[in-house]
């Protein structure tokens, strides 16, 4: 086997974030945790850029926000699961937020194209398997200045390290990073 093929690795999805705006890493952390802080959504936008290692349940929360954040102003969604078996956990709810809204991009490790979800016709379904995407929890949906949301890279141990932006310069590099690994279209301009 090629030396070159055989020392291919992927990089960290969040390091190639942090290496186009290297000051995103040095923001302090902030505590997320639903014992310290339960800010609204209004909150997560008025602090602009957040960092934080958190859990599975806080990135719940701040999902559920962005989510009905979609709803509530018909605008597209974005949403990265890193299994099949995380999307299955929320499908009936994402179910109804696709009949509610323009657009989706539901994107999972779905490795076997038949176990895909067939969501309504305005989610389009793509698989990251085999990217470095598998590992990101990501939930995006466009604000009044462009795409908004949250980006965190499950490091193991039920915990996620990652970042809230309002920046639309920052998130629109993580959809464009997004549209090259899973060679997609994903747009949140239109």
């Amino acid at each position: 086997m090629n030396e070159h093929v055989m020392n291919q690795r992927y990089n960290s999805f969040l390091a190639e974030i942090y290496e186009e705006f290297p000051a995103l890493s040095e923001i302090k952390e902030t505590d997320v945790t639903d014992h310290n802080i339960l800010w609204t959504l209004e909150e997560w936008m008025n602090a602009g850029h957040v960092r934080y290692t958190t859990s599975r349940k806080d990135l719940y929360r701040i999902s559920i926000l962005l989510e009905n954040y979609a709803v509530k102003h018909n605008a597209p969604l974005l949403a990265a699961f890193e299994t099949e078996k995380r999307f299955k956990y929320v499908e009936d709810r994402y179910i109804e937020i696709l009949e509610k809204i323009p657009k989706a991009w539901i994107i999972g490790n779905f490795n076997n194209p038949f176990l895909q979800p067939q969501p309504p016709r305005v989610a389009e379904v793509i698989s990251c398997d085999g990217t470095n995407i598998s590992d990101m929890w990501i939930v995006v949906t466009r604000g009044p200045n462009g795409p908004f949301g949250l980006v965190a890279e499950d490091m193991g141990d039920g915990k996620f390290s990652g970042f809230f932006s309002i920046s639309t310069q920052v998130i629109q590099n993580v959809i464009n990073k997004m549209n090259q690994s899973l060679r997609s279209k994903i747009d949140f301009i239109k």
